[in-house]
């Protein structure tokens, strides 16, 4: 008899978790982030602020825009994808995988070329400079230029200063800025080619050895969208991202605000 009092005990303690955990309102699911590598330290920041807020903490997925787009067109869950340049976004916006009226360009930035700060270089980019001979044997650090949009404006810059075919041979192509970056703060490349933002977050590890003219690469957008199938939370997160609580953040880490 106390054996059978106990199961109906614990029955009934069963029961009423049930209907406790019943009457709870369901979570939002988190909004799945698809970004771009510069993004990290930016979005890092801004999470707790939007989790603060009310919101569950976003899931972030960062790579390279190219490698993110081609997630999203093989069927990877996102909910936003914010791109480093307008023409991926135009290849998910091609494929109908964005919602069109979700999308604005969000950030500008600019494009720096950087050297280890133990051994710095005194060079200033201008038209034929002898970006070849100021690395000498060493290595060019670069995000992919033939997928990467840091990558692509980066020898778009080279090609239009007229010095990409001096240092051609000597590029080393990162799979996206973040890792370009590594190899300069390593020593493992003489030189790098990555966004201001990118270069600031390093703290003392590179130095900035000067900023590109903004007229020898295309202009530097990170547009956002929500993504075709993209949930609540994702409309919420881009939303945010607009407010002035992370607007401050983009703007103490160097971003360009529109």
């Amino acid at each position: 008899m106390p054996l059978l009092r106990g199961l109906f005990f614990v029955a009934a303690l069963w029961l009423g978790a049930i209907r406790e955990a019943s009457a709870q309102p369901a979570q939002a699911p988190a909004a799945r982030v698809f970004a771009a590598s510069s993004l990290t330290d930016a979005l890092g920041r801004i999470a707790p602020l939007y989790e603060a807020a009310g919101h569950p903490q976003p899931v972030f997925n960062y790579a390279a825009s190219s490698v993110l787009a081609r997630q999203i067109d093989q069927g990877a869950g996102a909910d936003v994808f914010i791109s480093a340049d307008e023409a991926w976004m135009d290849y998910l916006a091609e494929r109908r995988l964005i919602d069109p009226a979700t999308r604005v360009s969000l950030l500008a930035n600019r494009l720096v070329l950087i050297a280890p700060a133990d051994r710095p270089l005194h060079l200033r980019i201008a038209n034929g400079f002898d970006l070849a001979g100021a690395i000498g044997s060493g290595r060019l650090a670069m995000a992919d230029p033939d997928s990467v949009p840091a990558g692509r404006y980066g020898r778009a810059a080279l090609v239009n200063l007229g010095v990409w075919n001096a240092v051609n041979g000597a590029v080393v192509r990162a799979e996206n800025v973040r890792a370009a970056l590594r190899l300069v703060e390593l020593g493992e490349a003489s030189a790098g080619i990555v966004y201001r933002t990118d270069a600031l977050a390093s703290g003392n590890r590179v130095q900035i050895v000067d900023v590109f003219p903004q007229i020898s690469h295309p202009r530097i957008s990170y547009p956002i969208a929500v993504t075709r199938n993209g949930n609540g939370e994702g409309r919420a997160f881009a939303a945010f991202l607009r407010s002035d609580a992370a607007r401050r953040v983009f703007h103490d880490l160097g971003f360009i605000q529109h």
